[in-house]
C-alpha cells in the first residue's frame, strides 16, 4: 500500500522542518529536536544499522548539525534536499579513508537512529533492468561514463533484480545514451542481471581523504536526502 502524495509531504516538513500535521501529529511539546545531524560513512549503514556504522574515523571528524527548519533543508513534493553546503571538518594528509556514504540522525555522537542514509553523489532515477542482456536502462541518466561509481537500491516495498546487491559500489561499463552495464571491478566483466526488475540508481562520487592534501569533505546544496 503507497502513501498519499500530500501525506508524504507533510510527513518530511515534520521530519525536517518540525512543522505539524493539522489534526495528527505535532512537534514534540518537550524538549524537540532542534537540529538532525550529518554523518559520513565508507560504506553503506544499511536499513538495520545507527550512525556509528561504517562510519568514518578520519583525524579530526565530526558530525555537524543541520537545523529542523527551511533554512537547513528543503522539502520539495516527496523529497528532501540540503538547503546549504555542509563542510565538515578537514581531515589529515595522512588519513585513508574514502567516503562514500552519508546518513542523517538523531544524535550528534554515539549510536543515533538513522532516519535516512543514501550515496554521496548524484540521484540518476528509476531504472530498469533486463536480464536477457545484462543492461540497466535509466530514462534520467546524466553524466556518468564509463569508470564512474554506481550503487542501486530497491524501489519501496520491492526487490532488487537478482544479480544486484543494494548499496555495493560498482563500475560503470558499456555507457551508451541512458542504458550502461556494471562491472565489480574497474573495466572487468558485467555483474550478471539474473531477473528482470526495477531499480533506483546514483551515481556515486566518493571522497578519498589524505594521500598527502589536508581534504575537507562536504556535502553540497541540493544533495538529495530521500526520495520516495
Amino acid at each position: 500500500m503507497a502513501g498519499g502524495n500530500a501525506f508524504l509531504h507533510s510527513l518530511l516538513l515534520l521530519l525536517f522542518n518540525a512543522t505539524a500535521i493539522a489534526n495528527i501529529a505535532d512537534n514534540a511539546a518537550s524538549s524537540p529536536l532542534t537540529n538532525l545531524y550529518l554523518a559520513l560513512h565508507t560504506a553503506d549503514p544499511g536499513a538495520g544499522g545507527n550512525q556509528s556504522t561504517s562510519e568514518t574515523t578520519y583525524t579530526g571528524y565530526a558530525r555537524e548539525a543541520v537545523a529542523r527548519t527551511s533554512a537547513g533543508w528543503t522539502v520539495t513534493g516527496e523529497s528532501v534536499t540540503l538547503a546549504s553546503t555542509i563542510s565538515f571538518p578537514p581531515g589529515a594528509t595522512t588519513d585513508t579513508d574514502v567516503l562514500s556514504y552519508f546518513s542523517v540522525g538523531t544524535l550528534l555522537t554515539g549510536t543515533g537512529e538513522i532516519l535516512y542514509s543514501g550515496p554521496i553523489g548524484t540521484y540518476q532515477g528509476m531504472g530498469t533492468a533486463l536480464a536477457a542482456t545484462d543492461f540497466l536502462t535509466v530514462p534520467g541518466l546524466t553524466g556518468v561514463s564509463n569508470g564512474d561509481r554506481i550503487a542501486v537500491f530497491a524501489p519501496p516495498n520491492e526487490s532488487l533484480p537478482t544479480g544486484l546487491t543494494s548499496g555495493t559500489l560498482y563500475f560503470a561499463i558499456s555507457v551508451s545514451g541512458n542504458q550502461l552495464k556494471l562491472s565489480t571491478t574497474s573495466g572487468g566483466a558485467a555483474v550478471d542481471v539474473t531477473a528482470d526488475g526495477e531499480f533506483i540508481c546514483y551515481k556515486v562520487t566518493p571522497i578519498p581523504m589524505g594521500n598527502g592534501i589536508a581534504v575537507t569533505p562536504q556535502l553540497t546544496t541540493g544533495t538529495t536526502i530521500t526520495v520516495f
